[in-house]
């Protein structure tokens, strides 16, 4: 009697690495997307995301009310910033509409000449200001929870305001644009992730890079400074104050560090590649003869 044979699984393949140019694609394609999108559903999802990403804030007022003073303050603000990506995750993962991550990259159809830029305004506009009111809502919803709550205290969320309206004009604008940059590469690398747990890792790499260093971001900055502006803490003067330079240096650092670069580079690789494929095929052709 033959014996049998167990068959045995062979082992999954490994998925090569996305090429820059399947990444520039899928880049462009999704921000195409974006774009065509109509008014009221770019609203709703920037409107979401603002609310969303406010979990960040509240889980860093927590932490910051739970261990400051019981744990060295290096420690604490370590506790602090690993708390602010949390918010990242629920937008980015759950697909809604980001000012600094989805639409500074939104410019590559622009720079494919794909699409217009008066296209590309709009689209930023209604995120934008879908991701603020959003904010805003979030804010007040802080506000009027702070100090009822036994985990969440009006200093903690407080101090958390105050830490982001110490610097001037220029050094608030170049430090957002550093935080923009890192947005800009995060939304980079994300499409490059085949998995969502490798997604979830770089956001919380990149985002809690961002919190640790203590660069400004306009979304997640709007809900923080807010709070103490509907508190009465500070004025309307010194919110925007904040607000300004931070949504500019954001763009900035997004679109010219990302979008420009990462778009130059990657159709320059394309183009050397080309050439060496137009020399091995004439090569093999005079091989041939």
């Amino acid at each position: 009697m033959a014996e049998s044979q167990t068959e045995v699984d062979p082992k999954p393949e490994r998925k090569p690495q996305k090429s820059q140019q399947i990444i520039l694609k899928q880049t462009e394609e999704a921000g195409l997307t974006q774009l065509e999108r109509n008014t009221t559903g770019l609203a709703l999802s920037g409107f979401s995301a603002g609310l969303d990403i406010g979990f960040s804030v509240l889980l860093m007022t927590v932490m910051l009310t739970l261990f400051k003073g019981v744990l060295p303050d290096a420690i604490t603000h370590v506790i602090v910033a690993s708390m602010y990506p949390i918010g990242f995750i629920f937008v980015i993962l759950g697909r809604s509409e980001l000012f600094t991550e989805h639409t500074t990259l939104a410019i590559l159809p622009v720079l494919e000449r794909l699409t217009s830029i008066k296209k590309l305004l709009r689209l930023w506009g209604i995120v934008y200001l879908s991701n603020i009111l959003g904010g805003l809502m979030f804010a007040g919803i802080l506000t009027w929870f702070a100090g009822s709550l036994h985990y969440l205290q009006n200093w903690a969320l407080y101090d958390i305001a105050f830490n982001n309206l110490h610097h001037e004009f220029l050094t608030t604008m170049l430090s957002a644009a550093l935080a923009g940059w890192l947005m800009g590469l995060l939304a980079w690398l994300v499409a490059a992730a085949r998995e969502t747990i490798s997604q979830i890792l770089l956001i919380f790499i990149i985002t809690s890079a961002i919190g640790i260093i203590g660069l400004p971001h306009c979304i997640v900055g709007n809900i923080e400074v807010s709070t103490a502006l509907f508190a009465g803490k500070i004025s309307l003067v010194q919110y925007l104050g904040f607000i300004v330079p931070v949504t500019i240096g954001n763009a900035l650092g997004g679109v010219f560090f990302v979008g420009v670069l990462k778009f130059s580079h990657t159709k320059f690789s394309g183009r050397e590649q080309e050439i060496i494929l137009d020399e091995i095929e004439i090569g093999t052709d005079a091989d041939t003869l």
